[in-house]
């Protein structure tokens, strides 16, 4: 099994890692860190997802590093500005990112001058957690599972729709991952609001969406939409229910995922240190639950090695997509 392929199943086959809760790590202490408040970056605005998960964790490492953790928010450039910032930092510790997925594997391939490069640029930490998507259809689609809607997809010639809300976000991604693993053509409608895409393909405008779970979730629950399939390697705690795409794809994987980067410079021993401590959070019942519960999120709490060696092949696959499609941002 591939890293990447190990690292989805432990993140999305269940809520918990295997194993009880974790004790605190005995690590030899870097004694500099946290020697003042931590920064903890993220690309996303107040009130946003990303931002109340981050500032839960942030609560829980202030407890733990009996520092302040101060969340800031530096949503501007696509979560560019949060990414310069962090690699223009020292690598001491003191200043992180809390990065969605898009930002260490899209931007820097989306755009001409993202002002950063991952690779170049981060110091891996930890995978934090990850949430897959639904592929989900109004009532009136005439395919109730996935072989049908690629049977559909054939009959049209190619003329199948699909909603998503950006066209250069992981869930566009994740329908030309499928387009190529069904050997089909269908046609991506992006939305900026995403409300109106979910109100689209209830109305049977555009004929399915993919989404994250915490959005398509409530429209399938009340049976405004139906779920044909979901993108987790194995089937996703709440929504088992679901068959994955894998189960027609095998080896098919496509999530959303937040993890930690610092900057380059940081040291083994403490980028070791604060990978734990994160793992350490994560691994608390009350946190996993609520981000299940909240966010539709599986916690992961990776080691640095695994982290580098899962981005390295999430940047391969969405570059040669990013290449293939001539999706870019100006």
């Amino acid at each position: 099994m591939t890293q990447r392929r190990r690292l989805l199943r432990v993140a999305l086959v269940s809520p918990a890692l295997a194993g009880p809760a974790l004790v605190r790590p005995a690590l030899a202490q870097p004694r500099a860190f946290p020697g003042r408040p931590v920064r903890l970056v993220l690309g996303a605005g107040p009130g946003s997802a990303p931002d109340v998960a981050a500032r839960l964790m942030a609560e829980q490492l202030a407890v733990l590093w009996r520092q302040p953790v101060v969340v800031e928010n530096r949503q501007a450039a696509n979560g560019n500005l949060a990414a310069q910032l962090v690699a223009a930092a020292e690598g001491d510790g003191h200043t992180l990112l809390f990065a969605q997925a898009s930002i260490l594997i899209l931007n820097e391939y989306l755009m001409r001058n993202p002002g950063f490069a991952t690779e170049r640029d981060f110091r891996p930490l930890s995978m934090l957690m990850a949430t897959p998507f639904l592929i989900a259809a109004g009532p009136a689609l005439p395919a109730n599972s996935l072989p049908e809607l690629v049977a559909l997809a054939r009959a049209r010639g190619g003329n199948l729709t699909f909603a998503t809300s950006s066209g250069t976000n992981l869930p566009r991604f994740a329908g030309e991952m499928l387009k190529r693993a069904a050997g089909v053509e269908m046609v991506n409608v992006p939305y900026s609001a995403m409300a109106n895409g979910v109100q689209d393909t209830i109305a049977g405008r555009v004929d399915f969406m993919i989404e994250g779970t915490p959005v398509l979730s409530p429209q399938v629950r009340s049976g405004q939409m139906k779920a044909l399939a979901i993108t987790s390697l194995e089937r996703f705690p709440g929504l088992q229910e679901v068959p994955t795409v894998s189960a027609t794809y095998p080896g098919f994987a496509s999530v959303g995922w937040f993890g930690v980067v610092a900057p380059r410079g940081m040291s083994t021993e403490l980028a070791n240190r604060i990978s734990e401590d994160f793992r350490f959070v994560l691994e608390a019942p009350e946190m996993r639950q609520r981000l299940l519960r909240d966010f539709g999120a599986a916690t992961v709490g990776s080691n640095p090695d695994d982290f580098a060696t899962f981005l390295t092949r999430e940047r391969e696959t969405h570059s040669r997509l990013v290449r293939e499609v001539g999706a870019f941002v100006e």
